[in-house]
């Protein structure tokens, strides 16, 4: 894995030296093996190498094709090129190296920005044509890498991480009204915004083109919404297998040690266990717990490591990885709330002790249909059926309870339709209490704008073919998992200079999935039933019963012991009672007396203490701190600490 970033002024103009090399080294722990930085004429591209394929200098960037009118500073890997070379040689293209990113060069000089289509892989591209005076960034199809951009309608400044593009001055660090309460609802900014106003993010399956005409934005990708009825689930389930297979086979290619995140949950077993299929070693699995039990499945892990004779590491997760807060929110570059996030940076720390790259299992809950809350929607669905107005009037008592009245919320969820109802279950503030929460400027600053319009407009256009519920798993793969769960895999794990593969995740397998009824996905009652059923003679029966446990986090009890104790300092610290924000008569009642300790109260206060530890970090603080956490520095990693890293 790898960092890009770089400079172009599409309308005149010439890049500055200085600001693009102290640009790289903001994050050169996505790349702590080699830097290299090319300029010419307006363009300037910077490159953070973390060698994975090609250790040899052939794979050094930014890299040229052979007239050197083409130039690509590349982060991700390419499982197709060992296919795709051989047809470009074959048409006449002559390769230097090994390396998947030369491919991205002759691609290009064939195809242009339609090139995207052959890729088979996770990526962020800036690629420049001196010839044409041509930008292409683009994003990999779900978006597992990441890319920032500000765009002045002269310039663009373009980066991997957010912290990266913050070291330009001219990048405006005026916080978004709409993002904060973006973030209030979620607990993430989804794209295409980010934080900051006039900071982009690249969405996933997108391109932008930046060139004298200025920038235009294209979709190249989406989730198909069409229905394909395999002849029979045995059939479905085989063709699944041998996609999962060929999924895992492909990410095995690497040039530096490999293993695995294992939870001991179906998803993560299964490509440990198909990872096992065709490794001649042991498969090297690293797993977290917490002492809490009810929260740990590392007995789990066990019981999948020992059926599959993995090499097995693990660890225990205590109150005290609260320290690591300041750590953490710096490295998500913008407001992060979701807690997983503290297991997710140890299991990185651990794996990297022993391994360069890491497989998962992230991606099998939206393809599959494995959340609870899609089993939520199934008991809510008979009430879809009745019109709207009396559902509404079925709802009416609800003003005679409290908000938060477990009959009240479950009485107004009856007055949703399938989307709204889901997005609340999803939400950390729904609409009322986000109000409440927030400050009357942020209210008035944010005024008509609605966090649920766009994900309400992507579950329309789902349901339209799938229906209602199953429209749920396209919308949370097309939103949560991409700004949720994918952004906390690559932030905690590039913190250590690991990198990532998920297999569920390969555009094949997801493409798939979401062409098979869900009646395949759930049936009798199972979740995931085809997941299952694909790997059922590899795992043991105990593993393929269990349900859906989750990577959570024991909040409600560490919020009754030291984390109380933060959230308290930090949000009712007069910096945080200041910023203009939040409510502040509504937050202290949010941590008065022991309600920290009820989980969905817990969730909250940690999102807004994660507001607060962000601003503190980024807002406060002036941009030449910001390449580093506030409690120091970012030393890299024990294990790829050396003389190249610097």
């Amino acid at each position: 894995m790898c960092g890009i970033h770089g400079v172009f002024h599409y309308r005149g103009g010439q890049p500055d030296r200085a600001l693009i090399e102290r640009m790289g080294l903001v994050q050169r722990h996505r790349g702590p093996d080699d830097s290299g930085l090319w300029m010419q004429g307006a363009c300037a591209l910077g490159h953070r190498r973390l060698s994975i394929v090609d250790l040899s200098p052939g794979g050094h960037q930014p890299m040229p094709d052979e007239t050197e009118q083409v130039w690509v500073a590349f982060n991700g890997e390419l499982y197709n090129w060992p296919q795709v070379q051989p047809q470009l040689a074959a048409r006449g293209h002559r390769f230097r190296g090994h390396s998947d990113t030369e491919m991205l060069l002759h691609l290009w000089q064939e195809k242009g920005a339609a090139m995207l289509e052959d890729l088979r892989g996770m990526f962020s591209i800036a690629l420049f044509d001196v010839q044409r005076q041509q930008l292409l960034l683009a994003r990999d199809r779900v978006g597992k890498k990441p890319l920032f951009y500000h765009d002045d309608g002269k310039r663009v400044v373009f980066a991997s991480e957010l912290k990266c593009l913050m070291a330009d001055p001219s990048v405006p660090r005026d916080v978004d009204p709409r993002a904060l309460a973006d973030y209030l609802t979620f607990r993430y900014v989804p794209a295409p915004r980010s934080i900051w106003s006039g900071v982009q993010k690249v969405p996933a399956g997108h391109r932008v083109l930046f060139d004298a005409n200025g920038a235009r934005v294209e979709r190249y990708w989406s989730l198909p919404v069409e229905l394909h009825t395999p002849p029979s689930p045995e059939a479905a389930v085989e063709r699944l297998r041998e996609l999962l297979r060929e999924a895992v086979r492909i990410r095995l290619m690497s040039d530096v040690p490999l293993g695995a995140f294992l939870s001991g949950g179906i998803d993560s077993s299964a490509i440990v266990a198909l990872m096992s299929e065709v490794s001649s070693t042991p498969v090297r699995t690293f797993s977290i717990g917490f002492e809490e039990e009810e929260h740990s499945e590392l007995e789990h892990a066990r019981t999948v490591a020992r059926h599959l004779g993995t090499d097995h590491q693990e660890l225990i997760v205590r109150p005290r990885a609260l320290d690591l807060m300041p750590r953490l929110v710096w490295g998500m570059d913008e407001p992060f709330a979701d807690a997983s996030m503290i297991p997710t940076y140890h299991v990185a720390d651990m794996a990297r002790r022993h391994v360069t790259v890491a497989l998962s299992g992230d991606g099998g809950d939206e393809a599959c249909a494995g959340y609870d809350t899609y089993t939520w929607a199934e008991q809510y669905a008979p009430f879809d059926a009745i019109p709207r107005t009396l559902r509404r009037l079925l709802a009416w008592p609800i003003h005679r309870l409290a908000p938060d009245h477990p009959l009240g919320r479950k009485l107004h969820r009856v007055a949703l339709d399938t989307g709204e109802r889901h997005l609340e279950m999803m939400s950390e503030f729904s609409p009322p209490s986000r109000v409440a929460i927030m400050s009357a400027s942020l209210r008035e600053a944010a005024i008509g704008y609605d966090p649920y319009a766009t994900p309400l407009a992507l579950h329309r256009r789902a349901q339209a073919t799938l229906g209602a519920v199953p429209a749920l798993c396209y919308l949370d793969a097309m939103t949560y998992m991409i700004d949720d769960v994918l952004v906390k895999v690559d932030r905690a794990s590039m913190m250590h200079s690991l990198e990532v593969r998920s297999p569920l995740l390969d555009q094949e397998v997801l493409q798939y999935l979401a062409s098979l009824p869900y009646d395949l996905k759930v049936r009798g009652g199972v979740r995931k039933w085809i997941l299952r059923e694909a790997v059922r003679p590899l795992l043991p029966p105990a593993i393929l019963q269990r349900g859906k446990q989750g990577f959570g986090v024991p909040l409600g009890r560490w919020f009754g012991g030291s984390m109380g104790r933060l959230a308290r300092e930090v949000l009712l610290d007069q910096r945080a009672r200041g910023r203009g924000w939040l409510d502040t008569a509504a937050v202290e009642r949010l941590l008065s007396g022991t309600s920290l300790q009820d989980p969905q109260i817990a969730r909250r206060a940690f999102t807004l203490v994660c507001l607060e530890l962000w601003a503190q970090t980024y807002v406060d603080r002036p941009r030449e701190a910001l390449d580093r956490p506030m409690d120091g520095p970012l030393a890299l990693h024990p294990a790829v600490q050396g003389p190249a890293s610097a």
